[in-house]
């Protein structure tokens, strides 16, 4: 077996991993949280926790470039300027979350915003941020883990620091039923063991160390153009996902923002199981593509994402089986289920799923800036389309929109996906300029 398939084999395991404990705390959180909190409660608080998601976007893009980066850089066996690249973008992150806590954070506790009518919201908001923020260090072990060939290792100490940090809101739930206890709960168990992760993802002898003797604010201009395209990903998943969340709320109150985001979290597993190929393929076409195997790259490619759409189209059927059973056991009754609005939320997963992979290659390779203009374009329109649907149609109407708007990227994606990778002899004479090393 070669090393290649050997680290998609790991990869795809510890992505499961993942999958598996993303499901499971979705399924025990519903049922945990409303055996202590009503509906309406249990509502505001997915509102609070979709808020500090947006600070997700505070590195503008810098920790996946960075990412990728480094990671083509390994492959070119050029470890000095990946280790130059972890360092210049520890020195942006510090200097960029810092600042915004200092204003984020003061602003949650102390500026007079009506919806934030208590203390326990407000300090539950901020400890959120601080989580967050937080977060970005995670994805530096990342970076650093991924460049090494240790992507499974390093998916698996992840998911195993999330669990715990779910188990530590859950024990704030259970001991002081609070907002606040809850959220400063995770983030207590979010510092500790950022710690750990931070320790062992320099831990081998490749080259990579923590510190900024090596910083060169030269490497953070170069990876500002593809960081700045990168930024337009998340701000598209917040407005998919936390955007929709707070429109539910807005127009049909925090009792449905439960009843959508359930229907939703069932659909997304067809997702979320794409994902673990998608994502343990992404270290190998950037390690393709910062060594130049660029035929090799396609093919993979090619097999890997017919692989992908069958199993979304195959899992959403299945879902949609099972998903009045799921639906009994898992909410206890208190959501039923209703074929038709589940059908159309099964519809956007598959759709969802039938391009994830061609997305990664280009994610992976920094090719992404058309990409992300497009998908924010487009989630901004999915959004509109929700407000005016949603009033007339109601959920049916949001998921609807939904499905437009992943229409729409999906097509957008494959055929830059096509044009940049497939349809030429020699692409690498005409690849995005800000890539990491020089093509042979």
């Amino acid at each position: 077996m070669s090393p290649i398939v050997k680290r998609i084999i790991a990869g795809i395991g510890a992505n499961t991993y993942d999958q598996l404990a993303n499901i499971a705390m979705q399924l025990a959180s519903l049922p945990i949280f409303l055996s202590h909190w009503d509906l309406h409660t249990y509502g505001t608080w997915l509102v609070i926790s979709a808020i500090p998601s947006y600070l997700s976007m505070a590195d503008v893009g810098m920790v996946t470039v960075a990412g990728n980066r480094m990671s083509m850089l390994a492959g070119a066996g050029e470890m000095p300027a990946a280790n130059r690249v972890f360092q210049s973008a520890q020195m942006f992150i510090l200097l960029t979350c810092a600042s915004i806590a200092m204003l984020a954070i003061p602003a949650a506790l102390l500026l007079p915003v009506p919806e934030l009518g208590s203390l326990d919201m407000r300090l539950a908001l901020a400890a959120l941020l601080a989580s967050v923020l937080l977060s970005l260090g995670a994805g530096l072990s990342n970076a650093a883990f991924l460049s090494t060939g240790r992507y499974a290792q390093g998916v698996t100490m992840n998911v195993t620091a999330r669990l715990l940090e779910w188990a530590g809101g859950i024990a704030g739930l259970l001991l002081a039923g609070t907002f606040a206890a809850v959220a400063c709960g995770m983030l207590a168990v979010r510092v500790a063991t950022l710690l750990w992760i931070s320790r062992q993802s320099t831990s081998t002898r490749a080259g990579l160390s923590w510190g900024m003797g090596d910083a060169d604010w030269a490497e953070v201009r170069a990876m500002l153009k593809p960081s700045i395209a990168f930024m337009t990903f998340p701000i598209s998943n917040a407005l998919t996902f936390q955007g929709f969340t707070l429109l539910t709320a807005h127009l049909l109150g925090p009792a449905a923002v439960a009843v959508f985001n359930t229907y939703r979290t069932v659909a997304r597993v067809a997702v979320q199981v794409t994902s673990t190929l998608s994502h343990a393929l992404w270290p190998e076409f950037a390690r393709m593509f910062g060594s130049g195997q660029l035929d090799a790259l396609r093919r993979l490619l090619l097999r890997t994402a017919l692989i992908g759409a069958l199993g979304a189209i195959a899992l959403s059927a299945v879902l949609y089986v099972c998903a009045p059973l799921l639906l009994r056991i898992w909410t206890k009754g208190e959501i039923p289920f209703h074929a038709s609005v589940m059908a159309a939320f099964l519809c956007y997963a598959a759709v969802a799923g039938l391009w994830h992979i061609p997305r990664v290659v280009l994610l992976a390779t920094n090719q992404h800036g058309r990409l992300g203009v497009a998908a924010l374009a487009l989630s901004a329109l999915s959004l509109l389309g929700a407000w005016v649907l949603g009033t007339q149609m109601q959920i049916m109407g949001l998921v609807v929109a939904m499905i437009g708007g992943e229409v729409l990227a999906m097509s957008v994606c494959l055929w830059l996906t096509a044009q940049t990778f497939l349809s030429r002899d020699n692409p690498a004479e005409e690849l995005d300029e800000s890539s990491a090393v020089h093509y042979r």
